[in-house]
């Protein structure tokens, strides 16, 4: 006899970025690089427990079938229950004093895994618009497809979003295009650094012609990262290159949060 399937949606507290979501890299990472696949942190072991995969599987699924049963509305609906379990313990008090809560109310949207589709997009925008008071930040490589990209750049748009086009040494001239073709000022990049970083991505970084800010993640696994690449336009994650310590305690503030560089 066959065992029911399990669903469900849950979030991960991380100890770099505090609240996120994620989900299986293999279903949804659909522009995936071979370098990203290569180098993504999801292959860390910390990752690979039956537990965390078994979640990302059970979100994914769960996305799925709420999609395929009512929509972006009815998976929002679910995602909007997530999001309330996000808000600081002192979030209400907070708001009725007018002072700010002890921890920033976040969501990172994928701290593993990707937008897959264009409805899967449009259920967290109308879940971010809902929650105007929570900041959503994303990082993704989905910007190949028309429709998927044409529904992340109103996403990115809203005023309590941010959205970050991940480029390498593989994919960034797609990147780069991708950002040009949409509205000024929606999205801005970060550059995941190899070990022999392509030699046209920064001069084409320099051929910009707005300014556009790029945040820096070279290479790092286990506490150890590549010598990153040096450079007036390039931004590098504070929690890579050793200035804030990653916080395990749900209670004290990440270092995402403490940065607040890629958030809205």
């Amino acid at each position: 006899m066959k065992m029911a399937l399990d669903y469900g949606l849950e979030l991960t507290n991380n100890s770099k970025v505090g609240w996120a979501f994620s989900l299986p890299r293999t279903q949804t990472c659909i522009n995936a690089t071979s370098l990203c696949r290569k180098l993504c942190y999801g292959n860390s072991v910390r990752y690979q427990s039956a537990g965390q995969k078994a979640k990302r599987g059970r979100n994914f699924r769960t996305c799925e079938f709420l999609l395929a049963e009512g929509g972006s509305e009815l998976l929002a609906e679910n995602l909007s229950m997530l999001v309330d379990q996000a808000r600081p313990r002192d979030w209400l008090t907070a708001r009725i004093k007018e002072t700010k809560t002890t921890i920033p109310f976040t969501v990172r949207i994928h701290d593993v895994g990707d937008f897959y589709s264009s409805d899967y997009v449009q259920a967290w925008a109308l879940t971010a618009k809902k929650h105007s008071e929570c900041k959503f930040w994303f990082y993704t490589r989905s910007f190949v497809d028309t429709a998927v990209f044409a529904e992340l750049t109103k996403f990115a748009s809203l005023p309590n979003c941010q959205g970050w086009l991940s480029v390498d040494s593989e994919n960034f001239e797609e990147g780069i295009l991708a950002l040009c073709k949409a509205p000024a000022s929606v999205w801005k990049l970060a550059l995941l650094q190899d070990s022999d970083l392509h030699s046209d991505i920064i001069p084409a970084f320099e051929s910009l012609e707005a300014q556009v800010a790029i945040v820096h993640f070279p290479y790092h696994r286990g506490g150890r990262h590549i010598e990153p690449v040096r450079h007036s336009m390039l931004t590098p994650c504070p929690a890579v290159v050793g200035s804030l310590a990653l916080q395990p305690q749900k209670d004290v503030i990440r270092p995402c949060q403490a940065c607040a560089f890629c958030l809205p």
